[in-house]
């Protein structure tokens, strides 16, 4: 997923964590440095697409449709 940040555009990178990988954790990246980690682990990957958003973006905008 690519999030825009005043001029420049963010990827982040959602990864399956835990032992039975039903856990998702994310980085964001700007070209090839790593920026921000999540910190936490999400039960599902919409709660941390939604989490990214909220924390890159700086709002928390849960009537916005998202796309991994």
């Amino acid at each position: 997923m690519a999030v825009g940040v005043g001029t420049r555009t963010v990827r982040v990178q959602f990864v399956p964590v835990g032992g039975s990988r039903r856990e998702w954790m994310w980085k964001a990246r700007d070209e090839s440095n790593t920026i921000t980690i999540s910190g936490q682990r999400f039960e599902s990957l919409g709660a941390a697409v939604k989490d990214a958003r909220g924390q890159i973006e700086g709002s928390d905008d849960s009537d916005r449709p998202f796309a991994a």
